[in-house]
């Protein structure tokens, strides 16, 4: 079956990943629409069938973006609902998913996420300090952006 048909009715694509994330060990495309986040992959060799997993966007309560490793970095995107969602791959494609999230949640939730700085290892257990960050998002985007910009560079918002 294609995408689409696992698409509800005037449920529109508003982002659709050309990388691959890892979740739960399965390798997944990353689609947000305008009601859910999708994670979708086609397996098999001779004998087709589609894994789907999605989320209702309203449901998620919050996203982190982590960094993990010093030589080997990998990045992790955690999406808080109902239940985790670690979704993990390289770097500049997890920060692009956690930037494109970052609109569909809530000015309040936005506000509140955080970024949180590589571990000294390759170990996995969970940073106990944030970083204070340099940097904001767009309200309108949600790009991240320096602490002394004063307009965005990929919509044009202007902060003050």
């Amino acid at each position: 079956m294609p995408l689409e048909d696992y698409l509800m009715p005037y449920e529109n694509i508003r982002y659709q990943s050309d990388f691959d994330v890892f979740y739960a060990g399965k390798q997944y495309m990353v689609i947000l629409t305008d009601a859910r986040l999708v994670l979708y992959s086609r397996r098999g060799l001779v004998f087709k069938s589609d894994d789907v997993v999605t989320e209702a966007i309203r449901d998620i309560q919050g996203i982190k973006y982590k960094e993990r490793g010093i030589i080997f970095k990998k990045s992790y995107l955690e999406v808080l609902s109902q239940s985790k969602i670690i979704l993990e791959g390289k770097q500049a494609s997890i920060k692009t998913l956690f930037q494109r999230l970052l609109p569909f949640l809530s000015p309040e939730l936005r506000a509140t996420q955080s970024y949180q700085a590589p571990l000294q290892s390759n170990d996995i257990t969970p940073m106990s300090q944030t970083v204070s960050s340099s940097f904001h998002y767009c309200p309108s985007c949600g790009i991240e952006l320096s602490a002394n910009e004063k307009f965005c560079h990929n919509c044009g918002q202007p902060f003050g």
